[in-house]
């Protein structure tokens, strides 16, 4: 008899640790998609957001060109000083061998 209580007290055991174990889990499977909800509806909500934001103004538009043309002038006149840096400066004739021409004729 006392076997038989044993028993009937480890399976009360087992079934409540299993009983448990199925609380936790669905707990946190309910948990987790809560959490996934919650993101997808705060990462559409941005979207929204994004999509809401005004289109540059024509001023705006304006001024972003008038920077750019500026940066190309400073570009093409950095290219220009580069490539004469680059370049070596033409050699003169020595004028001696000229002047020599001179007196021998």
């Amino acid at each position: 008899m006392e076997d038989q209580g044993e028993r009937a007290s480890g399976i009360k055991s087992r079934v409540a640790r299993a009983t448990e174990d199925v609380a936790r889990k669905v707990q946190t499977e309910v948990g987790a998609s809560q959490v996934v909800s919650a993101t997808r509806e705060r990462a559409q909500g941005a979207a929204q957001v994004a999509l809401g934001v005004l289109p540059a103004t024509r001023e705006e538009i304006a001024r972003l060109q008038e920077s750019l043309d500026r940066v190309e002038a400073a570009l093409v006149h950095l290219t220009a000083r580069v490539d004469s840096m680059a370049k070596p400066a033409p050699k003169r004739r020595a004028t001696a061998s000229a002047g020599d021409a001179q007196t021998k004729s």
